[in-house]
């Protein structure tokens, strides 16, 4: 076999070699979606304001902070800070607005509806989205009222559910 000839070969295969090494790269790396359950306790206090609404119907405004912890994390994360901000009406119950972090500076979307601001009370979460290894959550929970609570001046607002539970999937 002559030498150039040799060379030629040698680098036909290793053409071959490289495109089978990068098809098989390029197609091997598929990230598998995540899924799992969760469970944990959330606790939230802040302010609030109600509004001068007609007579027994109780309507007000909110901003909560707080903390959920999770026995089986989200993804890695199995605390985070929320912050909420909603409104509640006492007939047809309340729409909020829920920020999970993490103590990394990722975030979850969460959207909350649910039925009376008070003990027993069970509200539903929807997640919508969300930054960093969070982004493309989706999601939902569940967790009832353990305890609420109001101040004397009815300004400020607290309350703890030990049942939070869940599902999620990240793509």
């Amino acid at each position: 076999m002559r030498t150039g000839n040799w060379r030629k070969m040698f680098s036909e295969a290793m053409l071959v070699v490289a495109a089978v090494v990068c098809f098989t790269l390029s197609c091997g790396v598929v990230f598998a979606e995540e899924t799992g359950t969760f469970e944990g306790t959330l606790t939230a206090s802040g302010n609030r304001q109600i509004l001068d609404f007609m007579e027994g119907r109780t309507v007000f405004t909110f901003s909560l902070e707080g903390h959920v912890n999770l026995k089986n994390a989200v993804g890695e994360t199995s605390d985070f800070w929320a912050d909420w901000v909603g409104l509640w009406d006492s007939k047809a119950g309340g729409t909020v607005r829920c920020v999970w972090d993490d103590m990394k500076g990722h975030k979850i979307y969460v959207v909350l509806n649910g039925t009376q601001l008070e003990k027993g009370a069970t509200l539903t979460g929807e997640f919508v989205g969300g930054t960093g290894p969070f982004q493309g959550i989706q999601g939902n929970f569940i967790f009832t009222w353990t305890t609420v609570s109001f101040d004397t001046g009815d300004k400020v607002i607290a309350g703890y559910a030990k049942d939070i539970k869940g599902s999620y999937r990240l793509p």
